[in-house]
């Protein structure tokens, strides 16, 4: 399975869950994320071959969750972590 597809079912699997845990239907998640709830319904069940950074934003924000925790590896040592630097 390609990453993305991994990530959209992840993506998805998660967001119901915290649906599900907030109980809450997708026309909730609908109304609060501004997103028509046909497409919120293909999102949470991985049927769209393409989901936005912004759909999923507008989900996770919606259900009050960090989107990394709706996107990230379950495995938190598969995160490679990066030195910054930040220049003013």
């Amino acid at each position: 399975m390609k990453d993305g597809a991994n990530l959209r079912r992840r993506f998805g699997d998660r967001a119901r869950s915290a649906l599900n845990e907030l109980g809450l239907s997708i026309l909730d998640l609908a109304t609060r994320s501004a997103l028509p709830a046909s497409r919120v319904e293909q999102i949470l069940h991985g049927r769209l071959a393409r989901i936005t950074l912004r759909d999923m934003a507008l989900i996770a924000s919606a259900l009050g969750t960090p989107l990394f925790s709706l996107m990230g590896p379950i495995d938190a040592s598969a995160v490679v972590a990066e030195a910054l630097e930040v220049i003013e």
